[in-house]
């Protein structure tokens, strides 16, 4: 059976109450309700799609999310958002095709009856699952916090509406740098994945402020690893690389000038399409030790562990960087 992609509605989602984490959530025509008498909790369904967020938690409110709302990006909607998805990026992530068939040939080894994927801030689309959708009888959710991409549930990372153990892959990519507890998010994303289950995530350590208000934390490639000590580490490594950096930053060097629409939007296209070709670069660049020290984000792939797979004392060898500054 191929893959599918799933929604609220599939009767093998074990949905719980992001609220209480207790009851189960019971469907009607506007509203999913929590069954806990305790709780309660009403959320709104906008366009067929729950809003499945703790308001006590969150830094969004239950009303941000109207028809086709726009959060934390907007839908492609303008000529001039369209061109500048078509544009050259100013980052390339240079281990995602490798890592995606890395997940694939995991998915493969697990039990068929259970292949369920979970994505975290799967965005407007433009990240694609091919490599995952081609695994027979996988089960992919879709998850956002803006109803302007492919979300089917809305929720926040912090607050997940799902039962313990009911995941057997977790995908983050590009998310733990816009929420405000990224320990949480992972702690959460440990709780959903099954004993044995795989996670990988994407983050960045050295870009500039993206998503405006919806931006919060950096990290190095040490750092992100303690943010996942609760797994055994597969893989990490180089997502985007030096020469990412730095066409980034020139770009940002430029927009510092002016804050007006028209001449910022000139400064994108015009230093993407002149430096763009550099990130090409980073995919010779990701496979030198001394690059760890100026990339612009890291991946990392591991195995849920019940208990720290690395202690703070071993941290400090873990980092591989340049020898200078040892």
């Amino acid at each position: 059976m191929p893959a599918r992609f799933i929604d609220s509605t599939d009767p093998s989602l074990p949905l719980c109450c992001p609220c209480c984490h207790r009851g189960r959530l019971v469907a009607s025509s506007s509203h999913v309700v929590c069954d806990a008498v305790d709780c309660g909790h009403r959320f709104r369904v906008v366009d067929g799609i729950p809003i499945l967020i703790n308001p006590r938690r969150s830094v969004f409110r239950e009303t941000d999310f109207n028809s086709r709302a726009a959060t934390t990006f907007k839908e492609a909607g303008t000529l001039a958002q369209r061109i500048g998805r078509i544009l050259p990026s100013p980052s390339r992530d240079v281990g995602r095709r490798k890592n995606y068939l890395r997940l694939a040939a995991e998915l493969r080894a697990m039990d068929p009856k259970r292949r369920r994927v979970l994505v975290v801030g799967c965005g407007d689309g433009t990240a694609s699952y091919l490599e995952i959708a081609d695994v027979d009888d996988t089960m992919i959710l879709e998850t956002d916090v803006s109803l302007a991409g492919h979300a089917k549930i809305i929720c926040d990372a912090s607050d997940m509406p799902f039962e313990n153990g009911c995941f057997d892959l977790v995908i983050c990519q590009a998310v733990l740098e816009h929420v405000l507890e990224p320990q949480r998010c992972v702690d959460e994303m440990h709780r959903v994945l099954r004993a044995g289950g795989v996670i990988y995530a994407t983050t960045p350590f050295m870009q500039q402020v993206h998503m405006g208000e919806f931006d919060f934390m950096r990290f190095t490639r040490s750092g992100h690893r303690w943010l996942f000590r609760r797994f055994v580490e597969l893989d990490s490594g180089v997502a985007t690389g030096p020469a990412s950096v730095l066409v980034w930053s020139v770009e940002y060097f430029l927009l510092s000038w002016t804050g007006r629409l028209w001449p910022r939007r000139f400064i994108k296209a015009s230093t993407r399409v002149a430096l763009g070709w550099m990130t090409l670069l980073d995919a010779a660049l990701a496979r030198r030790t001394p690059a760890l020290d100026a990339s612009g984000g890291f991946y990392f792939i591991g195995r849920r562990s019940d208990v720290d797979a690395i202690s703070a004392r071993e941290m400090i060898g873990y980092y591989s960087g340049s020898d200078w500054q040892k």
